[in-house]
């Protein structure tokens, strides 16, 4: 069971932010990889496998940001400084992939992050 507490994880090399640029129902937007924390996990447990979920790596090491209310429920930001694995997309985002939901790895640079409409959350422009 989920909780309203949610995880975060800016992943950052050579001056870029991995994002999910999603495509779902007519509406397009980004989001920060991560997501709900279950019940009886860690905020770092939590971390870990959705960062391994959504992208395939395996975070080893990550610092606590910021924390944001939101209509979704709490947000906790970390900078993952250290991972490894090949980037890809699997899990639940691979399993729900169709014409109308679509999720996209993608690195963007810094300054192009400041500039996305869309950007969920928003405080990461803040961070970068």
């Amino acid at each position: 069971m989920r909780t309203n507490k949610n995880v975060r994880g800016l992943i950052k090399r050579e001056g870029k932010l991995l994002l999910i640029h999603r495509f779902k129902n007519g509406s397009e937007y980004w989001v920060v990889p991560g997501g709900g924390v279950e019940e009886g996990e860690t905020l770092d447990e939590a971390l870990k496998r959705e960062m391994k979920e959504e992208t395939n790596l395996d975070i080893k090491n990550s610092k606590f940001l910021v924390m944001g209310d939101t209509s979704l429920g709490e947000q906790y930001i970390y900078e993952c400084e250290m991972f490894d694995g090949e980037m890809k997309l699997q899990g639940p985002e691979l399993e729900n992939m169709n014409e109308n939901n679509q999720y996209i790895l993608t690195w963007v640079l810094f300054e192009d992050v400041k500039k996305i409409g869309s950007l969920y959350p928003e405080i990461i422009k803040d961070l970068v």
